[in-house]
């Protein structure tokens, strides 16, 4: 231990002073690389930055670049700061609240006519949010944003500085902080050891693990919503990049066009985009030697949780990457014979249109990862800065179609009389809200409704709608395709809430009010009382039972044959009232000095959580590793 703490100090030692003089040339206006700042070879084999060291020098390069800014995006479950690098010339950064409204204007053009619309593709910059690490284990793109930040803010290429002057970057370097600490903390603690890039044994998220990328419908996680408030009600980026990592024993990269199956709500020109920037990215990685570039693999176009795929429901190109993985940042040997297919579009590893120059194996490192990512970066700004006025018509050209395709009397009618639960009808609207979608109140009947014509009416669609997973063979008399994830998810059926899909007749949609926010169910105690009871089909119900026996309240559960439905009692406590108001449940007062009769007293749970050695989170096919390393 002695000998192991002698060498961390030699270490530290050695890194402190480069760092010191990292910030000195900072001071002086310099812009550092981020080896010179942080004082290591960043992709170096067993080197990694954490999260802290990321943001450290996001600031720097900000403070001495006239081409970055950061903002910050709200704090992440564990507290660290989340932000976000705009990167662009300085006089786009000047103007940016310009740019901002005129992508605001495309994604949502009612009103304007074709003239307006070309008038401002004309002017407006085209907007690349480019998110990485959203699956901490997957490091490499967190380590990459920095290089290619890096190369943003100080290249004099005039092809560059073209791109820029078209385009403004959103940089996210991690869309995990939380998890990308625990990575690199574990990682580095198991250095040089047999358990060296080994999987923890704990999830890096501290709700949801690898799964944060299943939430960008659900928006339950403080990171998801973040992002989500950025793009949908700030800054409106026209395309997304989300990279990832797959496994090991495969193709070295995948890249767009997708594979089958294909959701049927999704506008074409989605698609059309995200395969136009795919066929640049491979042109790209070819050009620079780069093997092992693989389309139409794996990851289909059907499903909408991930990042960008939610986006495609709301007119936005969206393009997911995976490079293969090494050991965290230790290198991995691949025999020729260890390279694998079994999934769609690579039943066995060998040459194929889609896959025309397959990887040999060999040695894979972190700098690898890092390196088809930058390339692929590259490639994204091209393709965005290229097409720029293309892209920026298209998003207001699927809007459009968005509007003009529905019936304008057709909308998704939510009740809140006659609701299960009042409640989580309410949340369901409010989510709707969250994602940007138009809502409308109507007051004396006391309905939701939810026009079907908006910008957003295929998303509304989607959500509230049923799904059928589609059966595409690809061959005759073959099986289907099998879903890459998740293949159903209705929103009133996931959340109990009635809705319908209805035409609304014009004097009930001129009476209603478009919302902003949502008015949430009062809640309250009904009078003073020994007891209060309420029903207990509500969700929020045994969250109150939660909050009052911590609290130290005494609650019963009570059920008769002729007293229906059952209730919940609570005894009268300090906290009771502000708890049910802040949780919008109205309590009943009771009379009588003691519980009714056949009251059985609630006990609180005892909870025990078992903590496995062995990894959590597994993923079958291809995106599977001998390093539990899934993706998506």
């Amino acid at each position: 231990m002695l000998k192991r703490r002698s060498l961390l100090t030699v270490a530290l030692i050695l890194v402190l002073p480069s760092f010191a003089q990292a910030q000195e040339k900072v001071k002086s206006g310099h812009v550092p690389t981020p080896s010179e700042f942080l004082g290591f070879e960043v992709g170096a084999d067993r080197k990694l930055a954490d999260y802290r060291q990321i943001a450290s020098y996001f600031k720097a390069l900000a403070a001495a670049s006239n081409r970055v800014e950061l903002e910050r995006l709200g704090k992440t479950t564990l507290g660290e700061d989340m932000f976000m690098a705009v990167i662009s010339t300085e006089e786009n950064l000047h103007n940016k609240a310009k740019y901002k409204e005129i992508a605001h204007k495309l994604a949502d053009p009612r009103g304007l006519t074709s003239q307006q619309i070309d008038a401002l593709a004309r002017d407006g910059k085209t907007i690349l949010l480019l998110t990485c690490n959203i699956h901490s284990t997957e490091i490499g793109s967190s380590q990459m944003s920095m290089e290619w930040a890096y190369n943003l803010a100080t290249s004099q290429d005039p092809e560059i500085l073209r791109r820029l002057n078209d385009s403004i970057v959103l940089l996210v370097p991690s869309l995990n902080p939380d998890g990308e600490i625990m990575v690199t903390e574990w990682y580095r603690k198991y250095l040089g050891t047999k358990y060296e890039g080994g999987q923890m044994p704990y999830l890096y998220h501290h709700y949801v693990g690898h799964d944060d990328n299943r939430d960008w419908f659900m928006l339950t996680q403080i990171e998801t919503k973040n992002v989500n408030h950025m793009v949908y009600h700030e800054w409106f980026p026209q395309f997304w990049l989300d990279e990832h990592q797959m496994g090991e024993n495969g193709p070295r990269i995948y890249i767009p066009p997708n594979a089958d199956p294909v959701a049927k709500l999704v506008n074409p020109l989605v698609h059309r985009g995200n395969n136009l920037m795919g066929a640049d990215m491979g042109w790209r990685l070819e050009e620079a030697g780069k093997s092992g570039v693989i389309f139409g693999y794996s990851f289909d176009a059907y499903w909408p949780g991930g990042t960008r795929n939610t986006g495609w429901w709301k007119n936005m190109y969206g393009v997911l990457t995976e490079v293969a993985s090494a050991r965290i940042a230790t290198p991995v040997e691949i025999e020729s014979t260890e390279l694998q297919g079994g999934g769609k579009g690579l039943t066995t590893y060998e040459q194929q249109i889609n896959f025309p120059n397959p990887w040999p194996g060999g040695v894979w490192r972190l700098r690898d990862i890092m390196d088809y990512e930058l390339l692929v970066s590259g490639a994204a700004l091209e393709t965005v800065s290229k097409y720029r006025q293309e892209l920026l018509r298209g998003v207001a050209t699927m809007a459009t179609q968005a509007v003009q395709t529905a019936d304008p009397t057709v909308y998704w009618r939510i009740p809140l009389d006659g609701q299960r639960d009042p409640v989580t009808a309410t949340r369901l609207v409010a989510l709707l809200l969250e994602h940007r979608v138009e809502v409308r109140w109507h007051a004396d009947k006391k309905l939701f409704l939810i026009p079907t014509s908006q910008p957003y009416g295929r998303f509304v669609d989607e959500m509230m709608g049923i799904q059928r997973y589609p059966e595409v063979r690809p061959a005759a008399n073959s099986g289907i395709l099998e879903p890459y994830d998740v293949a159903a998810w209705s929103l009133p059926l996931m959340m109990g809430v009635k809705a319908e899909r209805v035409a609304i007749t014009p004097d009930v949609q001129n009476s209603s009010l478009k919302l902003e926010t949502v008015t949430w169910p009062t809640g309250g105690l009904s009078g003073q009382a020994k007891f209060y009871s309420v029903v207990d089909h509500q969700n929020n119900v045994f969250a109150l039972i939660n909050a009052m026996q911590k609290a130290g309240a005494d609650v019963y559960f009570h059920s008769l044959p002729n007293f229906q439905p059952p209730t919940i009692i609570f005894a009268a406590h300090p906290q009771l009232a502000a708890n049910a108001e802040k949780l919008h449940l109205s309590l009943e007062a009771l009379l009588g000095e003691t519980p009714p009769m056949q009251a059985v007293p609630l006990k609180q749970p005892r909870v025990a959580l078992y903590n496995s050695t062995s990894p959590r989170m597994t993923k079958a096919g291809p995106a599977f590793s001998s390093n539990n390393t899934a993706s998506n």
